[in-house]
């Protein structure tokens, strides 16, 4: 993590999302931007998160270690995103792991200016609230998904969530085979069984595996198999 001292830069972030003018002043003169390098955790279980992060650029990964061991996907998130809203709430720790899925940048407020100043701006509980409803409604997408649609559907799901950035545009993604366990892990099926599904994809013209990597060929098709069902 680092932190970037830039205030053009923030403002500018801000005006892109409409934060500006959500908060009160003092709200966002304790407002500071940091960045996380591709694959780096931003939290995980247990931590105690000593601020709110508001994603602003890139894309996150949200999973859950169980207690064998084993992980299970939840979804991605995109702009604009938060992390630590709960924990803020509830003086909770951290349930789940973040990972920066590329490089990303966040808007981060100190807990203790949040107690400060925010806790009593209205603007800002009416952002905290609506975020928090979303992330209720797409915790119960995902976790219809992860219980009961087949590898396929999960799968495309997955693939979809990675290669859409936060536009909604499509780029040609690329995986690395030597990922493949983590993501069957993720996706809670075997590494043999995903091996089946992406044999029976790239039959299919969905995706195409070349020197090791694993590359998204048709991502409408994709969208098509998962059926609505995205984690993210």
């Amino acid at each position: 993590m680092r932190k970037i001292n830039d205030p053009d830069a923030l403002s500018n972030l801000m005006n892109a999302h409409q934060l500006s003018g959500l908060f009160d002043e003092k709200t966002v003169a304790a407002m500071e931007l940091f960045a996380f390098d591709k694959g780096e955790i931003v939290c995980t279980v247990d931590d105690r998160l000593d601020h709110l992060f508001m994603l602003v650029k890139g894309k996150i990964k949200i999973y859950r270690v169980l207690p064998n061991g084993k992980s299970i996907l939840i979804r991605f998130y995109n702009p604009l995103s938060t992390i630590g809203d709960l924990e803020m709430l509830t003086d909770l720790t951290v349930r789940n792991t973040v990972e920066s899925v590329n490089d990303t940048l966040f808007i981060g407020i100190h807990q203790q200016a949040l107690a400060d100043t925010a806790h009593q701006d209205p603007g800002f509980l009416r952002f905290i609230i609506k975020h928090l409803s979303h992330k209720l409604h797409t915790f119960l997408t995902a976790s219809s998904l992860n219980l009961l649609y087949p590898v396929e559907t999960r799968f495309a799901s997955y693939l979809v969530s990675i290669t859409v950035d936060e536009n909604d545009q499509a780029q040609i993604e690329e995986i690395k085979a030597a990922k493949l366990t983590e993501i069957a892990e993720l996706l809670g099926t075997s590494y043999r069984h995903l091996n089946r599904v992406i044999s029976q994809f790239a039959s299919a013209g969905l995706v195409e595996r070349s020197r090791g990597s694993l590359y998204v060929k048709d991502i409408n098709q994709l969208k098509k198999l998962a059926n609505g069902n995205l984690y993210s």
